[in-house]
């Protein structure tokens, strides 16, 4: 899945970090990450103008929305098999939601009209995260359910939404939950918290 929507304007994290590591990522947004060829969503546009959070809800349509001709990918042997994850983050009055699809794309997008895409194209690791991200949905997609409405998450929950042929399934768990792995998807929250690491890491090492 290769996403043209050019410059706009296996450590796993903590649960309880969450804040920390969104603030890291609101902060790194007013880096320019040339040298990994990430393309960073600035906190304002070429014209001076914050963030559109529309920007939020249009990448996040696109992945809901997308199918394996859209992304080209592969068939898939069966039509339950996954070919994309999004996890939305409920934190403060936001939303943080993350993407991986199984040609190894991964971006991390903010609901204040910020994020992360591309970094997956010049780094094998964090195609990796993604990758392993879409095979762990395989495991956790027969505890979900069908849906064909995405709502957002309360603060405090993690959703997922798991792509595959048949439709996108999903299911919740409180971020309690997740930390403590009381819930069968928090082998999921990890591998997908994993994609946020590989941007930090890359961050700290420019």
């Amino acid at each position: 899945m290769r996403q043209n929507h050019g410059a706009a304007s296996g450590t796993l994290l903590i649960w309880p970090g969450v804040m920390k590591e969104l603030l890291f990522i609101i902060i790194a947004l007013l880096l320019v990450a040339l040298s990994f060829g990430v393309r960073a969503h600035q906190n304002r546009d070429s014209s001076g103008k914050p963030a559109d959070p529309k920007v939020y809800v249009d990448l996040r349509n696109m992945m809901l929305h997308g199918s394996r001709a859209k992304f080209n990918l592969p068939p898939a042997s069966t039509p339950n098999e996954p070919y994309g994850v999004l996890m939305d983050w409920g934190i403060g009055s936001g939303t943080a939601s993350v993407v991986a699809v199984a040609d190894g794309t991964a971006s991390v997008y903010l609901s204040s009209g910020g994020g992360f895409i591309g970094g997956s194209e010049s780094h094998e690791s964090l195609r990796a995260a993604a990758k392993r991200t879409v095979k762990l949905a395989s495991e956790v997609q027969p505890l979900m359910h069908v849906t064909t409405t995405y709502p957002l998450p309360q603060r405090g929950h993690v959703t997922f939404y798991v792509l595959t042929d048949a439709g996108v399934f999903t299911a919740t768990a409180s971020e309690e939950d997740m930390k403590t792995h009381r819930s069968p998807l928090h082998k999921l929250g990890d591998s997908a918290q994993a994609i946020i690491t590989e941007y930090r890491m890359m961050q700290q090492g420019n």
